[in-house]
């Protein structure tokens, strides 16, 4: 059966299993430090995305690299010792055209192994360590054909209170001195743009090309004041845009004698919730990656359109 990583071990046999990854929560590999003997690769030091460290080996004077979002390793070379016994050399490139080459002091490379890494996107390190690193290697996802964050739950929606900020579309007032009531067309247009960005705790987004299907938080007038709830399930980037532009027409009708001031609204409400999901990748092989995922959404929302229409005795002419 296809797998959705890729993982090649080069070094000798001794040592204890090591395995410092991201399999389970997307973390990726944020930094790489190694030390390096005369005749072994001495330690390696390692930070993921989700802000775990661990140092495999045994060492303190690290020589290291430091990961861009969104950069990934493009092409990967291991060395053992020449030995059989310890890893000798460490060489990657990456997608922003950096490399990192660390290899043992005293003695000469000899096989060089090219490693496939698939997507280029490192999910963390396994191997073989004791005061040495006897074995080590790069797990990494294999070539993505897609991926989506679905699933979606906002364990705090039911008591999220939005702050929503009136915002005034138009106001008009209809006068009419005669003694027969008068019908008038109230016309407005709205532009709105609406936003919705998940962000992921270990920022995987950064790495990978990711769509979202989620039901997006929107505010809904209640009695008491303003809710959130989720709409209907659809498809997005993780950041989206998009302006909307409503025309309509209201009906007015002014009694003889009377004055009807309208007032046309919107509220808007910046909407930050915290999220539960699971994102899925397929690989171009079939195989497929899923692991839960936490993160937050911020989103900008609107209100449907109020229509405050107020009764009043003072007459001026007719507009």
């Amino acid at each position: 059966m296809a797998s959705a990583t890729t993982l090649h071990l080069i070094g000798g046999r001794g040592g204890h299993d090591f395995e410092f990854t991201g399999r389970d929560n997307g973390a990726t590999l944020k930094k790489i430090g190694v030390e390096v003997g005369g005749w072994q690769i001495k330690a390696v030091r390692a930070e993921l995305t989700d802000g775990r460290v661990q140092t495999f080996g045994k060492g303190n004077s690290f020589r290291e690299f430091t990961f861009k979002p969104n950069e990934s390793i493009t092409k990967l070379s291991l060395w053992g010792n020449g030995d059989g016994t310890r890893l000798g050399g460490i060489k990657f490139w990456t997608s922003s055209g950096n490399k990192f080459f660390e290899k043992m002091n005293d003695w000469g490379l000899q096989t060089e192994y090219s490693i496939d890494v698939g997507s280029g996107v490192c999910l963390g390190l396994e191997g073989k360590a004791g005061s040495d690193i006897d074995a080590m290697g790069f797990l990494f996802i294999n070539a993505i054909k897609s991926s989506v964050l679905t699933d979606m739950t906002y364990p705090n929606l039911a008591l999220y209170t939005p702050k929503v900020n009136k915002e005034y579309i138009k106001s008009v007032s209809y006068h009419n001195s005669t003694t027969e009531a008068q019908e008038h067309k109230c016309a407005y247009s709205r532009s709105v743009t609406k936003s919705t960005t998940w962000s992921n705790t270990v920022k995987i987004e950064a790495t990978i090309s990711m769509s979202v299907t989620a039901g997006i938080p929107e505010v809904v007038e209640v009695s008491s004041g303003y809710s959130v709830t989720a709409g209907a399930e659809r498809t997005s980037s993780m950041t989206n845009q998009e302006t909307i532009t409503e025309s309509d027409e209201i009906n007015v009708t002014v009694p003889a004698g009377k004055t009807i001031s309208v007032d046309v609204s919107v509220g808007r409400a910046v909407i930050d919730l915290p999220y539960s999901g699971t994102v899925k990748i397929r690989c171009m092989n079939g195989s497929e990656l899923n692991f839960k995922s936490t993160g937050n959404y911020n989103g900008v929302a609107f209100t449907a359109v109020n229509v405050n229409a107020t009764e009043s005795d003072k007459v001026m002419n007719v507009e």
